[in-house]
């Protein structure tokens, strides 16, 4: 049984709400079910998150420290922190704040004085940059990096939105230091795994090898078992609303598109945890803003439509395969379905306009038949395209 240590900066559990913790539980779980690994998980958990942390019960050690929070230790944060969150010319490139890293940092080292591990996996970029770190302490180990997404393209969009030129700026330098550091992390590294072939082409443009790349896809809840029963009324959005970049997509769709629908008897329901103020004020009867739900299937199975109008992100948009698992006749933005090989007007609508937005959803309204075509079709491509046990199988085994 070899030794693995994993080094993340969110801590897993069942129960975990955003698509990137589901993805981390998943694998580790799944890493530990081969029992091919003593495995001991490095994390961080806020306060809230501690009595959810089950790892004990699937045979996980792990160290990981609790963020409690009062009034002096948030500003303490916030100040030691600045120059991560702000500063374009940091060393941690806004992937991970000065005090998590330095947090990781010193449970490693400790780790590392009575332990010698054969692997060591860094889940997300922020985790990345403690390869030096590992290397230096443990020369022999094979060292992972779990890409969920290239960072740097997603910093490559920020900064091509910004209107404002001095943003744009600054933007721009944390781009260009991010995707050089990055790069030059993964090119260090033994194994990259990857969620898609979009980002394997986007590395292999940059120099990193293919031999050194593997692809599993990410985790996602397979909604295949839920009948469709379609509300015609109903468009959906679904995603973590905290998330800038579904935030700003939602109120895009609810400004520019719903105005056209006017004539329409439709309603846009937003679904997902932590909404913002902006887009709660634009409730009507027309946009309802329901926050977290317990059970995102009842909306998948009634729904018209899911729309995913995106412009900043990076990698799979795993909703994007829940809606598909469904059934669900999905709109989209090209950044909304990068990385998912699906066929346009058959699985899936690709979308940028809010005419062409408007056209879709009103052909899927007067026709029985195209909703049920392209419910299928999606469905059928999930059945044939993702199956994340048999790609995890091939890592486990390449490790083991």
């Amino acid at each position: 049984m070899k030794k693995l240590l994993w080094i993340s900066q969110y801590v897993p559990y069942d129960g975990v709400v955003h698509a990137g913790g589901k993805t981390h539980n998943y694998y580790i779980k799944y890493f530990e079910k081969s029992k091919k690994f003593d495995i001991f998980l490095i994390t961080l958990a806020e306060k809230y998150q501690e009595k959810e942390i089950d790892l004990d019960q699937y045979g996980i050690s792990y160290d990981a420290e609790v963020v409690n929070s009062n009034a002096f230790k948030d500003i303490y944060r916030k100040i030691y922190n600045f120059r991560s969150m702000y500063d374009s010319e940091h060393r941690l490139c806004q992937t991970i704040l000065s005090y998590q890293f330095e947090s990781l940092k010193k449970r490693v080292i400790r780790y590392g004085k009575n332990n010698t591990p054969d692997i060591v996996i860094m889940q997300w970029t922020g985790a990345a940059f403690l390869l030096p770190l590992v290397k230096s302490l443990f020369p022999n180990a094979k060292t992972v990096i779990i890409e969920e997404d290239v960072s740097f393209l997603g910093y490559e969009r920020k900064y091509n939105e910004e209107d404002n030129e001095a943003r744009k700026k600054r933007k721009k330098k944390v781009y260009e230091k991010l995707r050089n550091r990055e790069l030059e992390l993964l090119a260090a590294c033994d194994i990259v795994v990857l969620n898609n072939g979009k980002d394997k082409d986007l590395l292999l443009q940059n120099g990193i090898p293919e031999d050194k790349m593997q692809i599993v896809p990410p985790f996602y809840e397979d909604y295949s078992s839920k009948e469709r029963n379609t509300d015609c009324s109903t468009i959906l959005f679904y995603g973590v609303m905290s998330r800038i970049e579904n935030h700003e997509a939602a109120v895009w769709f609810v400004e520019n598109v719903m105005p056209l629908l006017e004539d329409m008897d439709v309603r846009f329901e937003i679904v997902g945890s932590n909404p913002k103020e902006e887009l709660i004020r634009m409730s009507n009867e027309r946009v309802h803003v329901r926050g977290y739900v317990d059970d995102v299937g009842q909306y998948l199975a009634k729904c018209l439509c899911m729309v995913v109008p995106l412009t900043l992100g990076a990698g799979i948009k795993v909703k994007v395969l829940e809606g598909l698992s469904a059934g669900v006749p999905i709109l989209s933005s090209y950044v909304g379905i990068e990385g998912i090989p699906v066929e346009d007007g058959k699985e899936i609508f690709c979308c940028e306009t809010p005419r062409e937005y408007d056209t879709i959803i009103r052909s899927l309204i007067a026709s029985d038949n195209l909703r049920d075509s392209v419910s299928e079709a999606s469905r059928k491509f999930m059945d044939r395209t993702y199956n994340i046990d048999e790609k995890l199988d091939k890592l486990v085994e390449k490790l083991g």
